[in-house]
């Protein structure tokens, strides 16, 4: 089976104060740890990497795989739709942020796996820790359980065409999600878990590029 990764380092960086993707770490851009670890996968052959269309050219490649350049959308979303339409062919596609720098080969390798014994699709998550209420307009409405509550991160592994479909679908009917599997959820297709790690952050603000440089000092961070 043919799994090709999309990885997303497409984002402007306007609510960071610039783009995050390519901040150095160690000496290595943001978005190259993200591939340094999917040319470890054997599974993954192919890798599509989405970049800011003005940056598409310059950005350099260290890769043993075969890596397309692709130009991102305006929103995430669309990012990833791009990848998806410059796949000319797969049977798995693993979709994962360029921000989770700490993000495992097992994570990757797990979400195969779930795909290939049948389910639709497969989401790094992690169960919550803490308690979670819902609160509108500063008012707390109710506590959520806890023990039905995940915390979802990338990567995402789906059926190429099952995502493929997803996507074009929501595209037509003009609606939008934080994730993928968002997007495979309204059309009832099956999505289950893999487990993810908390110390597998999505690199939001200046603080987490201190974490991010305290955990790289340790070479096994996990």
């Amino acid at each position: 089976m043919k799994v090709v990764a999309i990885l997303l380092a497409a984002g402007s960086g306007k609510r960071f104060g610039e783009k995050k993707q390519f901040i150095k770490l160690k000496g290595e851009p943001l978005f190259q740890y993200s591939l340094n670890t999917v040319n470890k996968i054997e599974e993954i052959t192919d890798i599509v990497l989405v970049l800011p269309e003005e940056d598409i050219d310059r950005v350099k490649i260290f890769s043993f795989k075969n890596v397309m350049k692709v130009i991102g959308g305006k929103e995430r979303q669309d990012s990833v739709y791009n990848a998806l339409k410059a796949i000319e062919n797969a049977d798995i596609v693993v979709v994962h942020d360029t921000a989770r720098p700490f993000a495992t080969e097992k994570m990757f390798i797990d979400g195969i796996k779930n795909v290939k014994k049948g389910w639709d699709g497969s989401i790094t998550a992690i169960k919550a820790r803490d308690t979670i209420k819902e609160v509108e307009k500063g008012i707390v409405k109710k506590t959520l359980n806890r023990e039905k509550l995940f915390i979802i991160q990338t990567p995402q592994t789906f059926v190429f065409e099952k995502l493929v479909y997803a996507h074009e679908k929501a595209k037509k009917e003009n609606v939008y999600g934080t994730d993928d599997s968002f997007l495979m959820e309204r059309e009832g297709f099956r999505i289950t878990v893999n487990e993810g790690s908390f110390l597998n952050f999505k690199v939001t603000t200046k603080e987490d590029i201190i974490l991010a440089n305290c955990l790289i000092k340790d070479k096994k961070p996990f």
